[in-house]
């Protein structure tokens, strides 16, 4: 990754060619670190092909007039000069043929050989040197014009002869017409059309200036490009820097992508001035047709400005990308500062709180007084546990994603840290709070046992020693209720307390999973010494309550022995009156002292059953 301080930039002011309204841009981003081996951007071959110094063009040997044949094929012309040297024509003949696209190149060009002025070992060179330059199918014709003495020495039929599959043809000057129109022959072919060869250059090299600065705007863009996509995995603040240092670098190219644009765009403009020009010069204007090299010229110039604006585009999507780059880098800085503080408090201020607070009270007071402070405490983690929850969710949205950056598995990792820490500290949060709510129910049994022990033993056991008969079975059933009620909470402090000293022999651990040292030793001492004295207190009170529950039975059954008395002494007076009145006199029958004896009888058994 390339550090964002290593970028520096030169911006160079627009230079003005000698022809008015026709700027170059010349700025360029420079980087002194390593330069980029792979690239994402466009670039077309045919741009970076044959950078030459158009000077090999000067001398006319080889041209490229802008004719064509009576097929339309563009022709190439090579002059051989007279009393010449050995000839190197490959480099301009690669040159000429790059500037046609390959649908031209594949349709054929022909080629006039002048030799009818040079020596024939140069031109034989030439023809050597042509057939190796052109590839399989491209060379239509290459056409040798041999001087005339040559012509009258050999025989015409064998010197003009095209043998099946090669594309060298000789013949005289005078029958050049058979291959190309009068009209499409430079004036030293004896033809009427005019070439200028120092315009050609001129134009040309507009062309290639256009190429030179069309290449370094893409090598331009692709360093930017490059710089963008690696800016993409920077961090928050990295990528912020990147922005605002990458800002002058999409100013300057936008700069770089407008001026090639008008550059290429006035280009096109002139060369198609020049094809207009050309026509009106000349009397029968409708069948003089644009050469194909401008044609091919003109298109390739499209197809660059195409490629720069497809570039241009490519860049401002990785602009985009680095902008939502950074927004969602300053949500992940932000979401990490967020973790990083709420552990920070639970392992800082949160374990303090707790490390400060051990005691679990005394008595019921002292242990809703710990209760309380336990609560402002946990009040004080809300806000905290808030934070944490919605980190937790905005960190689980993308941790499913299957590409993650560094960033945000970073993240991950110290979410997960912060997830153990939160959860070691709840669970001591909670266990202490359960401690605190387990010792006030326990406080508040003992105190609510010796209260009603106090308050039964005064008025049921030790209350008024003189006992009405009429009493003592509702307050023994009082007093049973009493004991069975006392039972119930001795058995549920006895638990509590038990509960509660088990809960204080567990190990303490703090949040990060380390066990403490916190003496319980004195509050499991006091617990102990009050279940002791609740137990003593129950037998105590248990011996009492069975003594006075023996005096309320019995003196129970004193009552209802004297209330079945009377009420046997009540029945036999009735039943004496019954017979008095109803039984007084003597049957006179035997059947009727029969009927009275059975009576009587059933009057002696029932007052047997009163009696018993």
């Amino acid at each position: 990754m390339q550090p964002v301080s290593k970028w520096h930039w030169l911006f160079v002011s627009t230079v003005t060619h000698s022809r008015p309204g026709y700027h170059r841009w010349v700025g360029r981003m420079v980087t002194f670190t390593e330069q980029h081996q792979l690239s994402t951007m466009t670039v077309p071959k045919k741009v970076m092909e044959f950078r030459l110094d158009l000077r090999c063009l000067q001398g006319k040997t080889v041209t490229l007039p802008g004719v064509h044949d009576k097929d339309g094929r563009p022709i190439l012309l090579v002059t051989v000069p007279p009393e010449t040297p050995p000839l190197d024509i490959v480099i301009p003949l690669q040159y000429l043929l790059s500037i046609f696209s390959n649908s031209s190149r594949s349709r054929g060009i022909t080629t006039i050989l002048d030799a009818r002025k040079g020596p024939w070992k140069v031109a034989r060179s030439c023809i050597k040197q042509i057939t190796t330059v052109f590839e399989s199918g491209e060379l239509a014709h290459l056409v040798v014009l041999r001087p005339d003495a040559f012509w009258d020495k050999q025989r015409v039929e064998n010197c003009t002869s095209n043998k099946k599959g090669n594309p060298v043809i000789f013949i005289p000057r005078s029958r050049l017409n058979k291959f190309v129109d009068q009209s499409q022959l430079p004036l030293e072919l004896g033809g009427s059309f005019v070439y200028n060869h120092e315009k050609w250059i001129e134009n040309r090299r507009k062309v290639e200036e256009f190429y030179n600065d069309v290449e370094t705007t893409l090598k331009d863009l692709n360093e930017l490009h490059q710089y963008l996509l690696q800016s993409q995995t920077l961090r928050a603040s990295q990528v912020e820097n990147a922005i605002n240092t990458s800002t002058d670098m999409a100013d300057s190219a936008k700069m770089l992508v407008h001026n090639a644009t008008e550059m290429g765009r006035e280009l096109i403009q002139n060369i198609e001035y020049d094809i207009r020009t050309r026509k009106f010069a000349t009397e029968d204007f409708e069948s003089i047709s644009p050469p194909q090299d401008v044609l091919d010229t003109i298109e390739r110039i499209d197809e660059v400005l195409g490629t720069i604006r497809k570039n241009q585009q490519t860049i401002e999507e990785a602009w985009s990308n680095m902008e939502r780059t950074f927004i969602n880098a300053k949500d992940l800085c932000y979401l990490e500062e967020g973790v990083v503080r709420v552990t920070n408090w639970i392992l800082g201020h949160a374990e303090n709180l707790l490390n400060s607070r051990h005691k679990v009270g005394y008595d019921v007071s002292s242990a809703e007084e710990l209760r309380r402070e336990h609560e402002s405490i946990e009040f004080q983690c809300w806000s905290t546990y808030g934070a944490y929850a919605e980190i937790i969710h905005k960190i689980n949205s993308f941790s499913n994603e299957d590409q993650l950056t560094e960033q945000q598995k970073d993240i991950i990792s110290q979410k997960d840290f912060m997830d153990f820490v939160c959860r070691s500290f709840a669970l001591r949060l909670e266990r202490r709070r359960n401690i605190l709510i387990t010792s006030l129910r326990f406080f508040r049994l003992v105190a609510k046992y010796f209260d009603k022990t106090s308050e039964v033993f005064d008025s049921l056991v030790m209350g008024n020693k003189v006992i009405e008969f009429q009493s003592a079975g509702y307050k023994l059933k009082e007093l049973q209720e009493s004991q069975a009620n006392l039972d119930g909470i001795e058995r549920e402090l006895v638990k509590e307390g038990e509960k509660l000293s088990d809960m204080l022999s567990m190990p303490v651990k703090d949040a990060l999973g380390r066990e403490i040292m916190v003496d319980y030793s004195e509050d499991i001492v006091n617990i102990r010494d009050i279940l002791d004295a609740t137990t003593a207190r129950k037998n105590i009170f248990s011996d009492s309550v069975e003594l006075q529950k023996l005096t309320l039975e019995q003196v129970k059954h004193i009552d209802g022995y004297e209330k079945d008395a009377n009420q046997a002494v009540q029945w036999l007076e009735d039943l004496l009156q019954v017979m008095l009145k109803d039984h007084s006199h003597v049957g006179c029958t035997v059947q009727e002292i029969q009927a009275q004896k059975e009576e009587h009888q059933m009057f002696q058994e029932t007052a047997k059953v009163i009696l018993l």
